[in-house]
């Protein structure tokens, strides 16, 4: 049975939880921030785990049994958490299956138009977390896929629009949703190997 591991509990994350137990997709396990919270429900049927997602010893107990790995984390010190989840798997000696990235477009100057990133102040270090995250992920040779989603936003599912690494990625929204739909995907049936993907 495939054990699954998402990083975040925040709606993406959720989201892709709730996908994954609608499919019986196998084991799930959350592993998030101690400010952060599973809805009750939510929690019930999944394995919650919390704990300094820049520290090392929390990625333990997570990384084992080879999961297929959700990162939903947003916002600043993306890095610090990979760092941290990478020097885990590599003193442990772990390997992973597949390795889903949730980042955000903007990070290979891609955009056409003013991109909106809610609740970041700083955006240019932001980004630069964004590449330094991703150049982990591409470091540590592991099937992985990253998302680049425009501004998410809570609207309804639409159909995605995916464009490959180089497409120029006009400034827009898009729903968490459809983000969310696309990941699951990923995680259950692979595809987009060593990839990047604006979803628009």
């Amino acid at each position: 049975m495939t054990t699954y591991l998402i990083i975040g509990a925040n709606p993406v994350g959720q989201l892709v939880a709730q996908r994954l137990l609608a499919q019986a997709a196998g084991t799930i396990r959350v592993l998030h921030a101690a400010d952060e919270t599973l809805p009750t429900e939510l929690a019930a049927q999944v394995t919650e785990l919390t704990g300094d997602l820049t520290q090392e010893a929390t990625y333990t107990a997570a990384l084992q049994d080879q999961p297929v790995v959700f990162s939903a984390l947003t916002g600043m010190d993306v890095d610090l958490a990979f760092e941290a989840l990478f020097d885990a798997q590599y003193h442990q000696q772990l390997t992973l299956t597949r390795f889903v990235m949730l980042s955000t477009a903007g990070v290979d100057h891609e955009v056409t138009g003013e991109l909106s990133y809610p609740n970041i102040t700083d955006v240019k270090e932001y980004l630069n977390q964004q590449r330094y995250a991703a150049k982990l992920v591409d470091e540590a040779e592991f099937p992985y896929t990253i998302l680049r989603p425009v501004t998410m936003t809570a609207t309804p599912a639409s159909e995605a629009k995916i464009l490959t690494e180089g497409a120029a990625v006009p400034a827009g929204t898009v729903s968490r949703e459809t983000v969310a739909t696309v990941a699951t995907q990923l995680l259950t049936q692979g595809g987009y190997d060593y990839q990047s993907l604006a979803i628009c």
